[in-house]
């Protein structure tokens, strides 16, 4: 729940400033009323300073590349599992195997947020998992950074460590 509420507060804020800079464009400095003035100002300069700065960011690609060694020409698998299931997002966690002789090996893992994920950032920062082979389980521990934004900015960051098994 308190998820879709920060989503919602993000959304307010962004209808807000393109209320601000539309109005601003249309009408001037009679946009801002007198008592909303000082946070009316701030959340313009911000959201004007976010934008110019979009550009420059450099995203993570959430990509681990966990193996290099293995046969290109072997069968490929990607196993998905949900690492944590929220009312409004999700954080997935996907294996990609090489298949040898009945042997998985894993050789890269991606992870990612769905949902609605409107002011958050989701930082994939390691997997430790084992080869297996098709009749066991293995097991997985998975770390990254949950960030809260609030208007592009970081306002908390959340670490995670998820551990399971993979059938």
């Amino acid at each position: 729940m308190i998820h879709l509420i920060w989503s919602i507060i993000n959304v307010i804020i962004v209808v807000y400033f393109f209320y601000l800079l539309i109005g601003f464009i249309l009408k001037g400095k009679r946009i801002f009323k007198p008592q909303f003035k000082g946070i009316s100002i701030f959340i313009m300069i911000i959201g004007i300073v976010q934008i110019i700065s979009a550009s420059n960011s450099k995203k993570s690609t959430n990509h681990i590349t966990i193996s290099k060694n293995y046969n290109k020409k072997d069968e490929t698998k990607t196993k998905q599992i949900i690492l944590e299931d929220n009312l409004t997002l999700d954080i997935n966690l996907h294996v990609q195997y090489s298949i040898q002789q009945n042997n998985y090996i894993p050789i890269e893992s991606y992870s990612s947020l769905t949902g609605l994920v409107m002011g958050y950032d989701w930082e994939f920062k390691s997997i430790d998992i084992n080869n297996y082979n098709s009749n066991e389980q293995t097991e997985f521990v998975v770390n990254g950074i949950l960030k809260w934004n609030l208007f592009g900015i970081t306002v908390y960051n959340t670490s995670k460590t998820f551990n399971g098994k993979i059938n």
